[in-house]
């Protein structure tokens, strides 16, 4: 397991590397030194010391005589500190609460000797470094490339090489600490190519710190899984699985299994494919299932891990709005059987789920508004706020990142629900408002051989709900939800979504297929959720067939769909 974090400074923690080599030329230059401000960063890790040194070798065939040498650095500094570049690096930040939520030690290990800097580091990132937990240029003999310093680092979180990872943006930082025995991880914050950290062998390469921010929980699973394997629909595995690999070359080892896109193929079928799949690579009781995909794919996949000799540990990677907000999380796995959604599954929950934000902006509309319908269930019964802000679509279609904070929203509404209630015994019925009335929209256009996206269908299944949720009178109802509150909803969805491609005279097969729902406890009722007013759900609420029937069909004036 990855007990510590060894991470570099300028560069990594401070997009200042533009500064330092901007002094570091002006010195040179006035020294009579010719010098690009690039080659510096080829130079970094290493001491002040040691970069002069090595430039006073090559231009004059000596190193530099030691009393000038620390007049030369110091003035690089007075330079340096005059421009006045200390900028925290852009999501350094989110790469620290990471760690530190994670319970790894993180160590600074800095070629730098400045005082100020340091502190500035104990000012910028409080409580992220503990004492004693920094080496700089003071503490060693020997700079970067050379491991000393990250050998240092080693001794002062009391681990061993395989137990931490290094953060690095120079390749020299690299070869230090990939020469400690240390899986290095290389963030290119500079102009340095690619290739150059794939030259000193860095275990991944990252093309900005944002983008190590997002792929350090997956990064720290995939190092802790002892026996990792992939399972992924066919769309995932080469949008998506490929592309990081790309970051992470360690995926592409990984045994993967490949099944097709789309909800019909959550089926028995898929799942005998990835127990195959498993057995005959040899998975053991100590392996690990990443489930990289949308919902289809962490339905299928964790129930493959929950019940493979007896369950084996299972890591949702949700790469669609619809598995971040909804699938991914709660411990919800099933298989589809015989036209009947989710009909076998198992409560089993992740041991861990991973969100790729840069998906949102690779999906296509269609799998945007599916996530959508669950972001705006999620509200309806818990955040009023939320609720108003996610009817302004536009905003977000126009700029998806802007979800991100709604996003992690919805997960913390839905883990504190199946925290209270892991097996569905009460409270967490709640997270069904929407889905009577969605699932048996979903399973007549699979039925029908025209499927139909869930969130699709749960987002008509929703106001199919709010509008029975207005006039059904069942005894022990707190309140009606009140009726001019569907007509907002009601217009949103006729000019954003898809018709659900139900007519009226469908309506029997629909009550008959709702009869099919997990969530009824006799055949002779069907259970839902229903809304006293936004925030406000009641569960376990048993309407007429009657008042289904009615709901239905003012369902239909409302959105004018059928």
């Amino acid at each position: 397991m990855i007990k510590a974090a060894l991470i570099d400074m300028d560069g990594v923690l401070y997009d200042s590397m533009k500064y330092h080599t901007l002094a570091w030329k002006q010195m040179m230059e006035e020294n009579g030194i010719e010098c690009s401000r690039d080659e510096f960063y080829l130079y970094e890790g290493m001491t002040g010391a040691a970069t002069i040194d090595l430039i006073w070798q090559r231009e004059f065939g000596r190193p530099c005589d030691p009393e000038r040498r620390t007049a030369l650095y110091d003035y690089k500094t007075k330079i340096f500190k005059k421009i006045g570049g200390n900028d925290p690096m852009p999501g350094a930040d989110r790469m620290l609460r990471t760690l530190c939520e994670r319970g790894i030690k993180c160590v600074l290990v800095t070629g730098s000797g400045q005082a100020s800097l340091i502190d500035n580091v104990r000012k910028d990132y409080p409580g992220v470094f503990g004492d004693g937990m920094m080496v700089t240029a003071h503490d060693v003999t020997k700079g970067k490339p050379d491991p000393e310093p990250y050998l240092r680092g080693l001794e002062k979180a009391g681990v061993s090489p395989d137990e931490a990872i290094v953060i690095e943006n120079a390749p020299l930082g690299v070869r230090a600490g990939v020469a400690a025995g240390i899986r290095t991880m290389a963030v290119c914050t500079g102009p340095i190519p690619k290739k150059n950290f794939q030259d000193e062998k860095a275990w991944g390469i990252y093309p900005s710190m944002n983008d190590f921010a997002d792929m350090l929980p997956l990064v720290l699973d995939l190092i802790n899984a002892k026996s990792p394997y992939i399972l992924a629909d066919s769309n995932t595995s080469s949008l998506v699985v490929d592309r990081l690999a790309d970051r992470i070359p360690y995926l592409a080892e990984i045994s993967r299994c490949v099944i097709p896109a789309g909800d019909d193929h959550k089926n028995i079928d898929s799942l005998a494919k990835v127990w195959r799949m498993l057995s005959e690579n040899g998975a053991t009781r100590r392996s690990t299932l990443f489930c990289i995909g949308g919902g289809m794919v962490t339905d299928l996949g964790g129930f493959a891990a929950a019940t493979f000799k007896r369950g084996i540990d299972c890591i949702n990677v949700s790469t669609t709005l619809l598995g971040m907000v909804d699938a991914a999380t709660g411990g919800k796995t099933a298989i589809n059987l015989d036209g009947l959604k989710n009909e076998i599954g198992v409560f089993s929950m992740p041991k861990d789920v991973v969100i790729i934000p840069e998906t949102l902006d690779t999906l296509p509309e269609d799998e945007l508004l599916s996530g959508y319908a669950e972001m705006l269930k999620t509200a309806l019964i818990a955040d009023p706020e939320m609720y108003e802000a996610l009817l302004d679509i536009d905003k977000y279609l126009n700029d998806r990142r802007l979800l991100l904070p709604w996003i992690l929203r919805c997960i913390e509404i839905k883990t504190g629900v199946t925290t209270r209630d892991p097996k569905e015994k009460g409270e967490r019925k709640i997270l069904n408002f929407g889905h009577t009335a969605g699932h048996a929209i979903e399973s007549f256009a699979l039925m029908n051989g025209t499927p139909l996206a869930h969130g699709i269908a749960v987002a008509h299944g929703l106001l199919w709900e709010m509008v029975l949720s207005s006039i059904s009178e069942i005894p022990g109802r707190n309140s009606l939800f009140p009726s001019a509150k569907l007509y907002p909803f009601a217009a949103m969805l006729k000019e954003y979504y898809p018709a659900a491609g139900v007519k009226c005279t469908d309506i029997d097969t629909l009550v008959s297929l709702m009869r099919h729902d997990k969530k009824n406890s006799s055949p002779d009722s069907i259970n839902f959720t229903l809304l006293n007013e936004i925030g406000d759900p009641q569960w376990d609420m048993c309407p007429t067939e009657d008042e289904i029937r009615s709901a239905f069909e003012l369902y239909g004036t409302l959105t004018g769909q059928i």
